[in-house]
């Protein structure tokens, strides 16, 4: 009983997902918004990111059918979302404060076309995937532990025991 117990938790513990596939609708990019382009209108056009690496990027916007999303938080943390073709003029005020408190912000784009804007995300799921591992598999050997633990005083109880 205790061979199988324990081959079932150490096959537990080697097996681990190695792969994640996530959407693979664009490229993500991370930085901070260097310069905001603007049109006579006041309807934003485009920005220039630099990236942690020190490379500027030119990202346009897109309206029309397809618009740009955004997901943008103020400095007290209320989120605010819109998108280019609803709120452009809004849109520019929260990227120019964004811009003056150098807040890093990640785009999804497809060849500098962007799709979402948002505040800047770590979509690390490979480290948040073994975490919940870990956490599981803590779980499982304090469980299994318990009922070991609980077995042998069950059996010390009994009067052949």
């Amino acid at each position: 009983m205790y061979k199988f117990l324990f081959s079932v938790i150490m096959m537990c513990l080697i097996v681990q997902p190695v792969n994640v596939f996530a959407d693979d609708h664009g490229d993500l990019v991370s930085g901070v918004i260097n310069a905001i382009s603007v049109d006579e209108d006041g309807q934003l056009e485009g920005i220039l990111l630099m990236t942690s690496d020190g490379q500027f990027l030119n990202i346009d916007i897109k309206s029309g059918e397809n618009p740009t999303e955004f997901g943008l938080d103020n400095i007290a943390g209320e989120r605010w979302t819109g998108n280019q073709n609803d709120d452009s003029k809004e849109v520019v005020l929260k990227l120019k404060d964004h811009q003056k408190r150098f807040i890093p912000i990640t785009i999804l784009h497809n060849e500098g076309l962007a799709k979402e804007i948002v505040d800047m995300e770590k979509r690390d799921v490979s480290s948040n995937l073994n975490f919940l591992f870990a956490c599981f598999a803590v779980a499982w050997v304090a469980f299994f532990g318990y009922l070991i633990i609980i077995n042998g005083r069950i059996k010390k109880s009994l009067p052949n025991g």
